[in-house]
């Protein structure tokens, strides 16, 4: 097992209409703050590990609220990064039996979308973790957020540290002039754990 967790990604604000509300009856929402990358992290906190999660929020009282949902669940942030203005967010609406659920994403512009490698000190992070996981929703959010990632795998490789990536990106995720084709790959040849699919694969080769 090991002894400490990193892990790195945006955490959104998802908000819902009540039950199975939909969003034209909708007068009020329900706030939940999440990743799947600080989901990874929350979890193993949970079973006993010690646990980080690196991202960029914004330097407001929504920025500090979803912070404070962190700690709550036992993930130390003393590697959160504050710096603009806007919290990554979704709209969910529930699907109910044959109707499916809509989703609306607004986390184009977001705190975290504008990260830039220069932010973030990767060997200190790292300094006393021994494995650091990524997802492939990270890369797709911006050019900056990819070289982030990029960084750490390569800093992690460099300390002996293990690195697990969960291919779970989506082609329609890309909207900054690159693909995931093209990114991917620079990514997964550095990682000793990789998580995916056959139709995952496929897609990140271009097959």
């Amino acid at each position: 097992m090991p002894k400490k967790v990193i892990t790195f990604g945006e955490v959104m604000m998802r908000l819902s209409p009540p039950g199975y509300e939909k969003f034209s009856q909708a007068s009020s929402f329900e706030l939940v703050y999440g990743g799947g990358e600080a989901n990874v992290a929350i979890s193993c906190a949970y079973l006993g590990m010690k646990a980080a999660h690196v991202t960029r929020f914004p330097d407001n009282a929504l920025g500090k609220a979803a912070t404070q949902f962190l700690r709550k669940h036992w993930l130390s942030t003393e590697h959160v990064i504050y710096g603009d203005n806007m919290m990554g967010k979704y709209f969910l609406e529930k699907g109910a039996v044959h109707r499916p659920s809509e989703v609306v994403y607004e986390r184009e512009g977001s705190s975290f979308s504008l990260i830039e490698p220069t932010m973030v000190n990767w060997e200190e992070v790292l300094k006393d973790a021994d494995w650091f996981h990524w997802t492939g929703i990270t890369p797709a959010i911006s050019e900056g957020a990819y070289q982030c990632c990029l960084d750490a795998i390569k800093t992690a490789n460099k300390m002996g540290i293990t690195v697990s990536g969960d291919i779970n990106s989506r082609n329609n995720m890309w909207k900054y002039g690159k693909t995931m084709q093209e990114l991917i790959p620079s990514l997964v040849q550095n990682c000793d754990v990789v998580i995916t699919s056959s139709r995952g694969i496929l897609e990140m080769f271009g097959l």
